[in-house]
């Protein structure tokens, strides 16, 4: 056991419609249109597509008049892809949006198309059930995309190796509300766990993953930079700040420099090549903070770090964001010869859940087998490599009746709703979108600035009292100031148009 050594470590509920929507009878002689389906992929395009697209087409032939063709686009791709849409002409129906080019771009470039009044005709159901949340994607009096998950807040929290707190008598809080009950947790953690497993791991010190249990704002869109400047109260708050300024996170560096130097957090964390679910997997680290949404919890987290069995804590409550609501969401491009179609797949997918776990898993008996009601595996001796129907991002249909996989089990869906409208915190700039037209120049400098000195700040390894206000400097003289007041301003005449 170490002794006095130094350092070196997304409710709504489902609601029931008045009257339930069916998507009108296909008269026999229609002739069957293809829909065109992007499939955000890893790479490689998986093995089962074609048997995937036909027990798919199946339902949708008889149910909308349409086959379904996937168009394999790798995520690397992506951004460049959908952005060229509309100048290329080619005919796709459905994308996906949000992921790696957000529905404001998309709109501004002139590749999604104004589905509101389809929706209003096709997709009834959609409409009553996302409610509020089709604000997200709301822009010039139009409705662009739609969320592809109803449930979209996201929770922060700690995540620590269960088996290591019990093995080494780790006792774990129940809350983590202050840096004092941080420090004694890390402390007693410290003091148990052998030399070579370090406390916390920092990551790399990229992206808003690094935030802490106070940092309760509103990124208005930018999750990765928080260049635009954040809504501190998320709540109800109108003034716009430079995070970077806060009391909080310079509280904060404090800390994770303070623990630096204890020994407590991976010290290499920035350069050793090792994502926070690698020091996992690997054993080298017992706890690390990650968003819980519906679709990423401790189970599927565990999975991720090589099967480990997590523990959490809660570190705040499930937010709703613009961000996070339209982190993936469904848009129908220009190039759609007929969009009312895609629209009416989108209404079938949210309501036909054998569809929708058709889309997700694939053939019943050869991608997956039934474990219980809802939840799914891997057939014997398959994997997640080497399923023929994986390896995509996209994300088909309504959380209240799609298999998850095991681990997870039928409490999962006891959850859902602690994750959508009804439950969850739902900030006050839901349905705004900055246009960042007038300020790219100063938004291309500030992101490199913030690419080269915040990550040592967010790792702990730099002195706060010096770096944090060069850091600070640097940021007001690539253009910080300027584009906080844009955004307010158009932030104010936003709320002002909401009264």
């Amino acid at each position: 056991m170490r002794k006095g050594r130094l350092f070196t470590t997304l409710a709504l509920t489902a609601a029931l419609t008045a009257s339930v929507f069916t998507p009108a009878a296909v008269s026999a002689d229609d002739a069957d249109y293809e829909l065109v389906i992007e499939l955000m992929t890893f790479g490689p395009t998986p093995a089962d597509i074609s048997e995937v697209e036909a027990a798919i087409s199946e339902i949708t032939s008889e149910k909308i008049g349409a086959t379904v063709k996937f168009l394999p686009m790798s995520v690397a791709d992506h951004a460049t892809k959908v952005n060229l849409l509309a100048a290329g002409g080619e005919k796709v129906d459905l994308i996906m949006a949000g992921i790696t080019s957000d529905p404001a771009t998309l709109h501004s470039n002139g590749v999604l198309e104004d589905i509101s009044g389809l929706l209003d005709e096709y997709a009834p159901n959609i409409v009553e059930d996302m409610g509020q949340l089709l604000d997200a994607a709301t822009f010039d009096g139009g409705i662009y995309a739609i969320p592809a998950v109803k449930y979209p807040a996201e929770q922060l929290n700690l995540l620590y190796n269960k088996q290591m707190a019990e093995e080494y008598g780790i006792e774990i809080p129940e809350s983590l509300d202050s840096y004092e009950a941080w420090d004694a947790f890390f402390e007693e953690a410290y003091s148990k766990l052998p030399e070579e497993i370090r406390v916390f791991t920092l990551g790399d010190g990229s992206g808003s993953i690094t935030l802490n249990w106070d940092s309760r704002y509103d990124s208005l869109g930018d999750t990765s930079y928080l260049a635009y400047g954040v809504l501190q109260d998320v709540e109800n708050g109108t003034e716009i700040v430079n995070w970077y300024e806060t009391e909080k996170y310079r509280t904060m560096l404090e800390k994770r420099h303070e623990w630096y130097e204890k020994g407590y957090v991976v010290p290499d964390s920035m350069t050793n090549g090792y994502s926070t679910l690698d020091c996992m997997a690997a054993g080298t680290c017992f706890s690390f903070q990650n968003a819980f949404k519906v679709d990423c919890n401790e189970v599927t987290l565990g999975r991720n770090c090589g099967g480990i069995e997590l523990g959490y804590i809660p570190l705040g409550e499930p937010i709703i964001s613009g961000s996070s609501t339209v982190m993936m969401s469904w848009g129908v491009p220009v190039t759609s010869e007929k969009p009312e179609k895609a629209v009416q797949f989108l209404s079938l997918l949210y309501e036909d859940a054998d569809l929708a776990n058709i889309c997700n898993y694939g053939i019943e008996g050869k991608n997956y087998v039934k474990v219980s009601d809802h939840i799914i595996e891997y057939p014997e001796g398959m994997n997640a490599m080497t399923n023929g129907w994986g390896g995509f991002i996209n994300w088909f249909g309504d959380n209240d009746n799609v298999y998850q996989l095991a681990p997870n089990t039928e409490e999962y869906y006891e959850h859902l709703e602690d994750y959508g409208l009804e439950k969850a915190l739902v900030s006050n700039a839901l349905g705004y979108t900055f246009d960042t037209s007038s300020v790219k120049t100063q938004l291309a400098a500030l992101t490199s600035v913030i690419d080269t000195m915040k990550p040592a700040l967010e790792c702990g390894l730099v002195d706060v009292e010096t770096e944090l206000p060069a850091f600070i400097e640097a940021m007001k003289g690539a253009g910080i100031e300027e584009i906080i007041a844009e955004n307010q301003r158009q932030f104010d005449e936003w709320l002002a148009a909401k009264e």
